[in-house]
C-alpha cells in the first residue's frame, strides 16, 4: 500500500510532535479556546499516530488491510467530529462557547452518575453529594441539553455548510465520511452485510484506509492551525504546519 496521505501523515506527526508531547501551554485548565484546542489536538495526534502504526503494518503485509481497514475508518470519526466542533466554537464565539464547554462538565458528570444509579450501580454517597453540589452550581439553561453545544453533529455540519465554512469539496468529503463512519460506529445492516463476501470486504478495506487517513490528516492539521494561532510557538513549527496545510489546500494559509 502506497498511500499519499500516509506519507503526509507521517510528516505532520513529525513536525507537530513537540505540540503533542511537550509541556502544556495552559498549566491550569481555564475556559479558554486555546485550552480546549490543545487537549483536542493531543487527543487527535495520538489517534492519527495509531492509524499510521496500523497502516505501516499494512505496508508490510497487504493481507492486513482487511484486519485494520475498518478500524482505521472508525478511528477517523473522533478527529473529524472534534474538528467540526472546534470550527463551531470559533465561528459562534470563542469566549462564550469555550466557557459553555467548561460549564457543561458537572452536567455531564451528573448525567453519567444518574444513569449508573438507575441501572443499579453502587456509588459512594460522598461522590453523589459532591456531584450534585457541582451540578446545582451549573447554569440552568444547559441542564436539559444532551451535550454541551445543544446541537447534534448533523446540525453542526448543516450550520457550518450554511455559513460557507465547509467549501464544496470539503463538504462532500465530510458528509460521505460521516455516513461511512456512522455505519462503523453502529450495528448497521449496510456495514454488517459488507462482510458477507471476502471480495467486498477487501475492496472496502482499501477504501477505508485511504479515506480514514485523508480526512483525519486534514482535520488534525486544521485543528493545529487554530492551536498555533492561540499559543506561542516557534517560527519553524508555525511555518511547517502551514506548509502541511498548503499541501492539502490550495487556498494557502488559514488565519483565525
Amino acid at each position: 500500500m502506497r498511500s499519499e496521505f500516509l506519507i503526509k501523515s507521517r510528516k505532520f506527526l513529525e513536525v507537530s510532535f513537540s505540540l503533542a508531547t511537550g509541556p502544556n501551554k495552559f498549566k491550569v485548565p481555564k475556559p479558554y479556546f486555546g485550552t480546549i484546542l490543545e487537549s483536542v489536538f493531543r487527543k487527535g495526534y495520538f489517534t492519527l499516530q495509531t492509524m499510521v502504526v496500523l497502516s505501516d503494518q499494512v505496508e508490510k503485509d497487504e493481507e492486513l488491510r482487511v484486519v485494520f481497514g475498518g478500524s482505521i475508518l472508525d478511528l477517523s470519526r473522533r478527529v473529524m467530529e472534534d474538528m467540526l466542533y472546534m470550527e463551531y466554537i470559533k465561528e459562534k464565539g470563542k469566549d462564550k462557547y469555550s466557557k459553555q464547554f467548561f460549564d457543561y462538565v458537572p452536567i455531564e458528570q451528573k448525567d453519567d452518575m444518574d444513569f449508573l444509579l438507575r441501572t443499579g450501580v453502587s456509588i459512594d454517597q460522598d461522590v453523589i453529594d459532591k456531584t450534585n453540589e457541582k451540578y446545582n452550581g451549573s447554569p440552568k439553561k444547559l441542564r436539559d441539553r444532551h451535550n454541551w453545544s445543544g446541537q447534534s453533529i448533523e446540525k453542526i455540519i448543516e450550520w457550518l455548510a450554511k455559513q460557507g465554512k465547509l467549501p464544496d469539496g470539503d463538504k462532500d468529503t465530510v458528509l460521505r465520511l460521516y455516513i461511512a463512519e456512522n455505519r462503523k460506529n453502529h450495528t448497521s445492516p449496510g456495514d454488517i452485510l459488507g462482510h458477507m463476501k471476502q471480495e467486498w470486504l477487501t475492496g472496502a478495506a482499501e477504501r477505508d484506509i485511504e479515506l480514514g487517513l485523508m480526512v483525519t490528516h486534514g482535520a488534525l492539521v486544521r485543528i493545529c492551525l487554530h492551536l498555533i494561532e492561540e499559543i506561542e510557538t516557534t517560527p519553524e513549527i508555525y511555518q511547517s504546519v502551514q506548509e502541511c496545510w498548503k499541501s492539502i489546500n490550495t487556498k494557502g494559509d488559514v488565519k483565525s
